[in-house]
């Protein structure tokens, strides 16, 4: 697996990038902004999870209990965790795994659409999740379809080629999504633990809003909007940056 390096030393932070498999774009990429952090103390470790950027495919789906697993071993001793989107669902589940090693988490819009799915603005948007991933006439057209429901810039995290579109459009059919049993028990231990945790989301859409809510309550964290126009505001800004160096700084007084 392919893993990006910032800093030579300091605290390690290890952030774990969303998407689905045939993307080309690297996990820096996605944290392309956090590499500022590497002048303030903190050695990053971004992967590129298996199937995405560098990294070979697996043979396997998108699978977050099974990326857990490489995941919690690149914590070392100890780290901060960060995880966007799905790698929301990877971070936890490393969180799960080693929770000792877990200094602070931090979820960037986790991909938990079903920890609210009460809610009428979540559940139309699982509508037009499912609709799209099952009734698209294309493998192309359900990941452009994807993109646009879920605020995914082309130059960011989108595909670069139609080719590219269609190899994430069949990925898209194949994603593993842990079970809203799993991500309630997770964040009930991580509670339960007093984890420093956070939850970032854009203020794009009212359904991550709710999101973001619940799972910060979920938890026993902080839900902070930082306003972006898309899927990924730990980019717009150093607003993020700003507010981990908070969190990292909870994390040291918590006993």
């Amino acid at each position: 697996m392919h893993v990006t390096r910032w800093g030579e030393s300091g605290t390690r932070v290890v952030l774990i990038h969303g998407g689905v498999q045939g993307s080309s774009t690297s996990g820096a990429s996605h944290f392309a902004a956090q590499q500022r952090l590497a002048m303030q103390g903190f050695q990053l470790l971004v992967p590129d999870r298996p199937g995405h950027g560098k990294s070979p495919s697996p043979g396997r789906p998108d699978d977050a209990a099974a990326d857990g697993e490489w995941a919690a071993e690149l914590l070392g001793d100890s780290a901060h965790l960060i995880g966007h989107s799905f790698g929301g669902c990877v971070a936890l589940a490393a969180a799960s795994r080693r929770p000792a090693a877990v200094r602070s988490l931090t979820l960037i819009e986790p991909a938990m659409l079903g920890l609210a799915a009460r809610d009428p603005r979540v559940r139309h948007m699982l509508l037009r999740v499912v609709a799209a991933r099952v009734f698209s006439l294309s493998a192309r057209a359900r990941m452009q379809r994807m993109a646009k429901i879920l605020g995914i810039p082309a130059g960011i995290g989108g595909a670069r080629s139609p080719e590219e579109q269609r190899r994430m459009g069949k990925a898209v059919r194949r994603v593993v999504l842990p079970k809203k049993e799993t991500l309630e028990q997770q964040l009930a231990a991580l509670r339960e633990r007093g984890t420093p945790f956070l939850v970032v989301t854009g203020g794009w859409s009212p359904a991550i809003s709710v999101v973001g809510d619940t799972v910060a309550a979920l938890g026993g964290g902080r839900h902070v909007v930082i306003r972006s126009p898309h899927h990924f505001p730990q980019l717009v800004s150093d607003e993020f940056n700003a507010l981990f160096v908070e969190l990292v700084e909870q994390a040291t007084r918590a006993p």
